[in-house]
């Protein structure tokens, strides 16, 4: 087993080796052994230059075991942070003793056995990327910034993670990825004068064009300057990909898992196989999509399955792991999370599929509505329906006879998702790596609502 300090994310060999390593030496009846290993090198700017800047790398084993009685399976489970000897042993005695004092679970089904999973690896240069080039591109928000009277605030991020999955059945898979982004808020220097915000998140830092990401946030700045208040209301809008990244990451943790359907807390409870959304409207969950490829595998090892969720706005599937998936007779999708785990089976890779308009032809078929750049302090009201709240944020522009016309001051929201997909009337054709200002990113178009629901206005 390896004792030395490892630089950078686990190497295939380094990982398989501790992880078997594990499983070799467990005295359970079934042991289980996940490594996750991290990396990344940030910084965060404002005005003043940079502020915080790390070079950061964390690895985390987590174990799981059974041990067999006459009841059922007991089973315990230990994580540690660090792949040291003396960390990782102490992790397996400690599930192993959580085991025997468990109670037994009739319900548990055997790990699961081999299995073919892609071996993905990341990008090198992205890996290796420092902070030279960094400090470059801070250097230039910070100058584009200053030329308009603004205040920027941003970060630049590139990194890897790597993940591998041994268990006693003859299962070893392993996968990494690598991830490189660039964001940047301008704002007025009193904060409530309008701000912009753009971004951009690839899997390789090649992939990057920081010099669009900064024009993009301070043109939206600069435009976003005078804001006048609007009545709150029914409105058609324009979602960026950063506000419908906002919206559909919600479904991915809660609602197109089978055990949210099972236990009646998902929108697609009574609606699977109905074609109850707006045609043009598709949702997969592919980790393999050629624009932001994850981990081929769940946190169990099986290998991730592209689910078609949604097929032109006919509610068509949900996602299982493998105990779910026993459960209701179905295919192991391979969306397991860390076991055990009460949540049931998740997304990891939502794509929305590209339709054929252009921003601009999404914003022309606007009589009158809103632009929206981006939505925070978004929260889940009503899972059944996906309601969810929230406000508009950087960047809220009103659309008059087709053309963006002036600023608007921020709106919060009240909106069924079901019903707002249900009114989509346009997909844009260009597709963005998206997140919003929580955990997660989906692949996504801009999109074209009708009818949206905006409770409340704000004084900024």
């Amino acid at each position: 087993m390896e004792t030395s300090k490892q630089m950078g994310i686990l190497s295939r060999e380094q990982a398989l080796e501790i992880a078997r390593g594990l499983v070799e030496s467990s005295t359970a009846n079934e042991t289980e052994v996940v490594i996750e290993s991290f990396a990344d090198r940030f910084v965060r700017f404002a005005a003043t230059g940079p502020t915080q800047s790390a070079d950061r790398e964390r690895h985390e084993v987590s174990i799981r075991v059974r041990i067999d009685s006459d009841g059922g399976k007991r089973e315990g489970a230990a994580t540690c942070d660090g792949i040291d000897v003396a960390l990782v042993n102490g992790a397996l005695e400690r599930a192993v003793d959580l085991a025997r004092h468990a109670p037994p679970n009739p319900d548990l089904i055997p790990l699961g056995g081999p299995v073919d999973a892609e071996d993905r690896r990341p990008d090198l240069a992205t890996l290796e990327h420092g902070f030279e080039p960094k400090a470059d591109w801070i250097r230039t928000a910070i100058e584009a910034c200053e030329r308009e009277g603004l205040l920027p605030a941003g970060l630049t991020q590139t990194g890897g993670y790597a993940r591998a999955v041994v268990n006693s059945s003859g299962r070893a898979v392993y996968a990494a990825q690598s991830r490189a982004s660039f964001a940047l808020t301008a704002s007025s220097p009193d904060l409530v004068g309008g701000a912009g915000f753009a971004d951009q998140t690839a899997a390789s830092v090649a992939e990057l064009d920081p010099d669009d990401v900064i024009r993009r946030a301070v043109l939206k700045a600069v435009q976003s300057r005078d804001s006048e208040p609007i009545e709150a209301g029914e409105y058609t809008v324009v979602l960026e990909p950063a506000a419908v990244s906002a919206l559909l990451l919600f479904a991915g943790y809660k609602g197109f898992g089978c055990q949210d359907v099972e236990e009646q807390s998902s929108f697609l409870c009574g609606r699977l196989g109905e074609r109850c959304l707006s045609e043009g409207f598709t949702v997969v969950d592919d980790a393999s999509n050629d624009d932001y490829p994850s981990i081929p595998f769940d946190f169990e090892g099986s290998p991730k399955s592209r689910v078609e969720l949604i097929d032109n706005g006919l509610i068509k599937g949900m996602l299982t792991d493998h105990a779910w998936a026993a459960k209701l007779g179905v295919p192991n999708t391979g969306h397991g999370r860390h076991q055990p785990d009460p949540g049931g089976p998740t997304a990891s890779s939502l794509c929305v599929q590209a339709g054929d308009q252009t921003l601009d032809e999404l914003i022309g078929g606007v009589e009158r509505g809103l632009l929206i750049t981006q939505f925070h302090y978004t929260n889940l009201i009503d899972p059944l329906e996906l309601t969810l709240t929230g406000m508009t944020r950087n960047g809220t522009f009103l659309i008059e006879n087709g053309k963006v016309t002036r600023p608007v001051k921020n709106l919060r929201f009240t909106m069924s998702m079901v019903r707002a997909w249900s009114q989509i009337t346009g997909v844009g054709s260009e597709l963005h790596v998206a997140g919003a200002l929580f955990d997660g990113e989906v692949v996504t178009p801009a999109l074209r609502i009708d009818g949206f629901r905006f409770t409340s206005t704000t004084a900024f």
